[in-house]
């Protein structure tokens, strides 16, 4: 090929130069330079095309035949979009193209068969302007669904492109020789075109990303569709249906993502399924027989939303507008067979398939992803928590060939004579039948299939059986004793259609020749939400009647002694239905009165509780989930454990671990994964009823630790299980993992939470990067624009980011502010960190203002602060403040919350003549019992220290009580019972031993208060002649450095001083670090050099706590053989 073809072609980014490239090189017979004089100028509005097409349309021109029989009709359309319109380019073909009625072309204007259509096609910006030619083929096997073709360049096309594209142009595209030959002439420039409009898909990711484009299209059409339509329209008429049989609170969006998913996944499963028939109407009649709701279905949205004019009554939509014909285009250029390849990957770790619908859906809708907990379980975990079924059907219920086994209820019940057979169940029913309750994409079941293959498979062939014959006992076995008593549920339309595309590849896989018309029982379906009583006459779409039918009557009547499986993980669930939230009252009466009990309506917790559910309704069997791990240890969660140490005869507990959220590490300070790619540690657990009624609670514990490598190994059976322990729940907690013991005094000291009358968790602004402030300045002016009825909404959420939310109207709290003629006083100090105050706008405006309680803080008060649970951190959670206290005041773990216990009540001053009166907040019985112990009276208005003389007054035991929380042995020693409540007080009879306590509590309420007179004592001093300006925060040397070149910093600081926690805070690197970017101010130096004083001191002191309680018996010996009151 020459080589100024290549600079001519890359030259060419406009009409007129191509005509001169097309006269010269391709020996068209055009005779005028003048472009404007070769051809006829058509308008979008003339030919018909809809607005949103015509908007990326300049220009639509024709070109003047060239010779008296030329067959083709070639168009010149010039685009405004940077790639090719593919569908704009089909709105012209629509129009200038003969349509099948003779009507259709009732006026005057030219036409052709789609095949004889030429478009030349010029879009793109600048130097990247592009010039293709395009041809619609009309394929016999697509009805009337042309294939767009294209062959194209631009100038930054590389030599060897340029060079195939020339001789493309000048060999098959050159204007012929013969004329006469029409035959000829079609065959040669129809053969020029063999690629379609975007890439090639080779792979199986590519391929996901660009369905989960195409499919997003679909759902945004279809969603608009619906917004338009009448009630009687088609695509809303099938929306309803689906809502009253299936999906009962399926909305307008939900309805359009699971029609886009299904064309998506239906068409890639008839693709998959037979590669050759690949016209839409073709492909909806190739899906399989193990699938006919789903076949019916795809017919049904192919007859609904099917070309215009030929759905019924014409008021369908057309294929084009859905982008349903590029889905078919996608899938044809796709090399499916090496798709199916990766499909049957045999990679131990990880699943082809399901790596295929993550990505699709991350593609598709990251947020829904999220929004249903969405995540792929992998195969190892999979693979044990099926083989541990087929284990405990082996020897609990001595079932010989565990889940393949066939044996009948009625069998059962002969050996078993404690079983009963469920009412309603035909006694030759098999009893295992097995559900997995949110099948996802079939993975478990997958695993089982793969299981009972190769089990039976082993079993045939030790009884002597040829390879023939056992392929043949296994085609017999499948349709008769494998599909029947397989059974999932899915909520999502992608899923659902996938699941049973691997089932399909797995049974194919194992040599089944699908001769029955036996299905799946997968269902399209809400598995949290009841069977419904309604009867259901679908006419124009009878498998919907059909398949909601079949899952009603399953829930009603269907049994199942095996439920497995991986259950969404969703704190905010979607599913709050009035079946599912009846069955969690089971769970939630033990805890009704908690403040908080949202935890217990995780998806999660709903699903757990359905399998309890199901296996209660069949009498015995076996409940294995892999969950969220929060349930073996959540103290909220205890009801839900007593009710399934009631349910089950034995649980096995086998907790992975893996929160990221905790942060915790092995045994042996290894970093801890999860096998999942999510936040919250997992376990797996298996609940094992063995009769009608459950018996002796066999509770076992074992756990894992490590890498997700390793994990996966353990799981697969490639390493050893670590040996399970038993355990004995405990009441009230009913805790499923081992815990130390503890003595069993502790249970009865006085819980802060009764010694104090009045709490609350810390107050929530809502906002805290507008909302506080180290000065009072920024706080103001955020205040006067509140009040500024000029400024809008609108304005507010822009300038500080603050705008409503479900739980805080903004706007209503700002007209508040506006009537708040005392606003200026309601800019205060509070207290955000230890040892760190800072400002804020202390009104109802915050989120959580807490009020109530905070109240009794705006006055002269002390309060101590400590937390309900320590999960992933030392227990270490206690401190003192005088002001308003923020939520995460002690942790950044908001389980770890600051609640704030104030020593005094304020009475309102307008109930008492304009005067406030003071009480102590503090029980009177557990006072006097305390004051009795120590031969004490308990007095009210005593604040003084007691200086061991006849009373005992408020003070006095509130620093006794801060005293004994700053013993390193307490803490130590009852670890465990401080993860889980509020800690608890120890009372002794014993006045010395308390007054001592007293006596240094009360040091450390003055240090931490920073009003102590020790923080003067400073030996700490601050070195650096540049700006003290925080960037890095280090240690080393005794020094804290406040400069990445470590010149300027705080010398003297002792390693026991930086490392000191106060609850999850390291408080000498955390306070700094708020404070990066700022430069420190004298104030700010001298008040870290007093913090580095107090913690120096609260070491020492707590040294000193130590040795007291030692002094008098140590742990719990000081605090036993009390006086009486």
């Amino acid at each position: 090929m020459p080589t100024d073809h290549r600079t001519e072609l890359k030259e060419i980014r406009t009409f007129p130069s191509l005509v001169r490239y097309l006269r010269d090189e391709m020996g068209w017979p055009i005779e005028s330079d003048d472009f404007e004089e070769l051809t006829f100028e058509y308008t979008p509005e003339e030919l018909g095309i809809d607005v949103a097409s015509a908007a990326k349309i300049q220009d639509i021109k024709r070109l003047r035949p060239l010779t008296p029989n030329q067959p083709w009709g070639i168009f010149f359309v010039k685009f405004e979009p940077r790639r090719l319109p593919v569908v704009a380019l089909r709105r012209i073909l629509s129009s200038v193209a003969l349509k099948k009625r003779s009507s259709a072309n009732s006026d005057d204007r030219a036409a052709w068969v789609a095949d004889d259509l030429l478009f030349i096609s010029n879009y793109g910006e600048g130097d990247k302007r592009q010039i293709s030619f395009a041809h619609f083929s009309q394929n016999k096997l697509k009805g009337d669904l042309p294939t767009l073709k294209v062959l194209g360049w631009d100038n930054l096309d590389t030599p060897l492109h340029l060079d195939h594209a020339a001789e493309l142009l000048t060999s098959l595209l050159a204007w012929p020789d013969d004329e006469s030959d029409v035959v000829r002439w079609r065959e040669s420039w129809g053969s020029a075109f063999i690629l379609r409009p975007r890439e090639v898909i080779t792979t199986s990711k590519v391929l996901a990303v660009r369905l989960a484009e195409l499919a997003r299209t679909i759902r945004d059409r279809i969603h608009t569709v619906l917004a338009i339509e009448t009630e009687k329209g088609p695509i809303t008429r099938l929306m309803k249906a689906f809502q009253e049989a299936l999906v009962h609170d399926l909305d307008a969006h939900g309805f359009s993502d699971m029609y886009a998913q299904t064309i998506a996944y239906g068409l890639l499963s008839a693709r998959i399924t037979n590669p050759k028939a690949n016209a839409a109407d073709d492909l909806a009649t190739q899906l399989p027989v193990t699938n006919p709701f789903l076949k019916e279905l795809m017919e049904t949205f192919f007859h609904v939303g099917g070309r215009r004019g030929k759905a019924k009554n014409g008021s369908g939509i057309d294929f084009d507008e859905l982008g349903v014909s590029e889905v078919v285009e996608l899938l044809d250029d796709a090399n499916m067979e090496a798709v199916v390849r990766d499909f049957g990957d045999k990679n131990p770790q990880e699943d082809p398939v399901i790596h295929f619908y993550e990505l699709f859906l991350k593609e598709y809708d990251a947020e829904q992803k999220a929004k249903r907990g969405v995540f792929y379980t992998p195969r190892p975990v999979v693979s044990y928590i099926v083989r541990s079924v087929d284990e405990v059907l082996r020897t609990e219920f001595g079932l010989e060939d565990g889940l393949a086994d066939t044996t009948t209820w009625d069998e059962m019940t002969k050996r078993h004579k404690d079983l009963t057979i469920p009412e309603g169940v035909d006694p030759d029913q098999c009893f295992v039948q097995i559900l997995d309750p949110a099948v996802g994409t079939g993975t478990f079941l997958v695993e089982v299939i793969d299981l009972i293959h190769g089990w039976m498979a082993d079993k045939w062939k030790a009884e002597n059986h040829s390879e023939k014959k056992i392929e043949s006992l296994w085609n017999e076995y499948v349709p008769k004793h494998l599909l029947p008593r397989l059974y999932g549920y899915e909520l999502l339309m992608a899923p659902y259609t996938i699941a049973h595309l691997k089932i399909g590849l797995k049974l194919y896989e194992t040599g089944y020749h699908f001769d029955s018309d036996e299905r799946i029982r997968i269902y399209l379906t809400n598995a949290l939400e009841a069977a419904a009583n309604k009867q259901l006459t679908l006419d124009f779409m009878p498998a919907l009647a059909h398949e909601a039918q079949a899952v009603n009557e399953i829930k009603r009547q269907q049994r199942f002694t095996v439920v497995i499986g991986n259950p969404p993980y969703s704190v905010v669930s979607l599913n709050s239905g009035a079946w599912i939230s009846s069955l969690m009252d089971l769970y939630k009466m033990a805890v009704r009165h908690e403040r908080n009990i949202q935890p217990l309506s995780d998806d999660y917790i709903k699903f757990l509780r359905l399998g309890h559910f199901v296996i209660e309704c069949a009498g015995c069997g076996v409940l294995s989930l892999i969950t969220n791990h929060t349930y073996l240890t959540g103290v909220i969660h205890r009801g839900l454990r007593e009710q399934l140490l009631t349910a089950f005869d034995a649980i096995k507990v086998f907790d992975l671990h893996g929160s990221a959220l905790l942060g915790l590490k092995s045994p042996n300070r290894e970093a801890d994964e999860n096998v999942f790619d999510i936040q919250q540690g997992v376990s797996v657990a298996s609940f094992v009823r063995r009769r009608v009624h459950g018996a002796a609670n066999d509770l076992s514990y074992s756990d894992l630790w490590g890498s997700r490598d390793y994990k996966c190994q353990v799981l697969s059976g490639s390493l050893p299980l670590s040996q399970p322990i038993s355990i004995v729940p405990k009441e009230p907690f009913f805790f499923f993992v081992n815990s130390p013991s503890t003595d069993e005094t502790y249970e009865t000291w006085i819980s802060v939470k009764d010694l104090f009358e009045q709490s609350s968790v810390g107050f929530v602004t809502g906002k805290d990067e507008a909302l506080i402030s180290f000065e009072r300045e920024p706080i103001a002016s955020l205040v006067e624009d509140l009040a500024n009825n000029s400024l809008s909404d609108d304005v507010i959420a822009a300038r500080y980011k603050i705008k409503n939310t479900s739980g805080w109207a903004v706007a209503r709290r700002r007209r508040e502010v506006v009537h708040d003629t005392d606003r200026a006083n309601h800019i205060i100090r509070v207290a955000y960190r230890p040892f760190d105050n800072r400002v804020t706008f202390y009104s109802d405006f915050l989120q959580r203002a807490r009020y109530s309680v905070f109240r009794h803080l705006l006055k002269n008060n002390v309060a101590l602060i400590t937390s309900r649970l320590v999960k992933g951190e030392r227990p270490a959670h206690f401190f003192v403040s005088r002001l308003p206290t923020e939520k995460i005041f002690i942790s950044p773990k908001t389980s770890n919350n600051a609640f704030v216990f104030p020593l005094y009540c304020y009475t309102e001053e307008r109930q008492i003549k304009g005067v406030a009166t003071i009480r102590p907040n503090i029980n009177k019985l557990h006072a006097r019992r305390i004051a009795g112990m120590l031969g004490l009276v308990w007095q009210d208005d005593c604040e003084n220290e007691s200086d061991e003389g006849s009373a005992l007054g408020p003070e006095d035991l509130f620093h006794y009580v801060y005293g004994v929380f700053f013993s390193s042995n307490y803490r130590t020693r009852y670890a465990e019972p401080l993860r889980i409540g509020f800690p608890r007080i120890p009372l002794t009879g014993k006045p010395t031993l308390f007054h001592n306590l007293a006596r240094l509590g009360g040091e450390l309420v003055s240090l931490h208060l920073m009003e102590s007179p020790e923080l003067n004592n400073n030996t700490v001093s601050f070195i650096g002649s540049d700006p003290p300006i925080v960037e890095k925060v280090s240690y080393s040397d005794e020094t804290v450095w406040i400069d990445k070149a470590k010149t300027n910093g705080f010398k003297g600081v002792p390693e026991n001083v930086w490392k000191l926690h106060i609850g999850g805070y390291q408080v000498c690197e955390k306070w700094l670090k708020d404070r990066r970017g700022r430069t420190l101010s004298e104030d700010d130096i001298v008040h870290y050099q007093k913090i580095i004083v107090a913690l120096s001191e609260t070491i020492r002191i707590m040294k000193e706590i130590d040795g007291v309680i030692d002094a008098h018996g140590g742990w719990p010996g000081a605090f036993q053989n009390n006086k009486s009151s």
